[in-house]
């Protein structure tokens, strides 16, 4: 398994480095595909991506894994190479992961229709989330924010290990 987390400026880092250690304690190869090398967080905290986006083929992933945060979710969901990914995952019925703001991206494509889901309050539009702090239905994941981030993650870890390796992981963290 193949996941890909979309790391760009204005961003949630939390969101986005939380994900990837538990991702990468499950043994789920994981890289962050930034926008730019050096990426600078909502919060001015700098990192770095280990791949570019214009370098990666969404046919290697498995899941693609959307980071909320502001302006970070608005830069997500203006960039045409993100929405080509997102696209091309739905179409291959491929995983998709978003949190906090950045399920408003699936909202606004019409993919969560008739769909449970969670996002950050005030990003849901028109629909109703469910009050769970992740939901997971079909090839969707979601979550509220930074705060169920341990529970976001166990959802990606049950959907493309199992439920056991997923609780092994939260357990060695203490969780």
């Amino acid at each position: 398994m193949k996941t890909m987390i979309i790391v760009n400026n204005g961003l949630e880092e939390c969101e986005a480095l939380v994900t990837y250690d538990l991702l990468y304690r499950a043994g789920i190869e994981t890289d962050l595909v930034g926008f730019t090398p050096e990426i600078v967080s909502s919060h001015k905290v700098t990192f770095k991506a280990n791949r570019l986006l214009d370098e990666i083929n969404g046919d290697d992933y498995d899941c693609l894994i959307l980071p909320g945060g502001m302006p970070g979710t608005t830069n997500l969901e203006n960039d045409q190479r993100v929405q080509d990914l997102i696209n091309d995952f739905v179409a291959k019925d491929k995983y998709i992961a978003a949190i906090c703001a950045a399920p408003s991206i699936l909202i606004h494509k019409g993919l969560l229709n008739d769909r449970k889901f969670i996002c950050y309050p005030g990003f849901e539009g028109d629909l109703t989330p469910v009050k769970e702090k992740a939901v997971r239905d079909g090839r969707f994941i979601t979550g509220k924010g930074l705060g169920a981030a341990f529970e976001f993650s166990y959802l990606i870890i049950s959907a493309l290990l199992n439920e056991e390796k997923a609780e092994e992981v939260l357990s060695k963290v203490q969780y």
